[in-house]
């Protein structure tokens, strides 16, 4: 009667590793076209690749989505352009992607993917501006997200973050303000006089960079703005620090 017993309980825990190995095996094999949790604009912790240096107390994330606020960003620009920064001066392969908000579902499906393997992440700021030809519809909500690859076999071991955007209709009389705003700088302190911080920031970010030695004034607004992404002084640090790589103007 022993015996069987222990025959049965063998064989119950047979088919229970059984059972368990597919789905341990597949937790590796996330769809790399679904989204995954959100993340609130910034990688998880301040962990990075399993393979990479260890990293110093009060590092910020691998990854920050440069959001201010980190909510829904509000954008007039229907085309537009992204900025990120990156901790790690490891150069990995990076993936960006962007999903629009089915308007009765609510879901959101993938409309844009940038995956080349020559996309490698530099340690710094990283600013994408979008093809010309790439128009968002004003009123929809999108969601967008960067992923450093640190495993191509394991998935589930990338560092992503990703946060929402909509693109927002403006009065004429802001447009007119807008194209009365001859430079750059002016044109970034209108934006965030009206509240459009991520517009602000991408406007400063976007300055040619023979031209960079900005005024004090951009300077102290960029920071200001730095500081609305920032959730502690350490992170402002490094983000006022950090080098700007606009992605292929280099």
């Amino acid at each position: 009667m022993m015996g069987y017993k222990q025959t049965s309980i063998s064989f119950l825990l047979l088919c229970l590793l059984w059972l368990l190995f597919p789905k341990a095996a597949l937790s590796n094999q996330r769809n790399p076209d679904e989204l995954p949790p959100r993340t609130n604009g910034r990688s998880a912790g301040s962990r990075g690749c399993s393979n990479d240096k260890p990293i110093l107390e009060n590092s910020p994330p691998a990854i920050i989505l440069l959001a201010p606020n980190q909510n829904l960003i509000r954008t007039t620009l229907s085309n537009p352009t992204f900025a990120w920064f990156i901790r790690d001066s490891k150069p990995r392969q990076v993936q960006f992607k962007l999903y629009e908000e089915n308007i009765i579902t609510k879901k959101y499906s993938l409309i844009k993917k940038i995956a080349d393997k020559d996309f490698q992440s530099k340690s710094g700021i990283m600013v994408l501006p979008m093809p010309k030809n790439f128009i968002l519809s004003k009123g929809r909500k999108y969601l967008w997200q960067v992923e450093l690859i640190c495993d191509a076999r394991h998935p589930s071991s990338n560092l992503f973050a990703e946060a929402e955007l909509q693109v927002v209709s403006v009065k004429p009389k802001f447009k007119n303000q807008l194209r009365a705003a001859v430079s750059q700088s002016k044109q970034a302190k209108l934006y965030a006089k009206t509240g459009f911080d991520y517009d602000a920031l991408i406007t400063i970010l976007m300055m040619n960079k023979s031209n960079f030695a900005q005024t004090q004034a951009t300077e102290q607004l960029k920071n200001s703005l730095l500081d609305k992404v920032a959730t502690k002084p350490s992170e402002l640090e490094s983000l006022q620090n950090s080098s700007i790589h606009l992605i292929g103007k280099e």
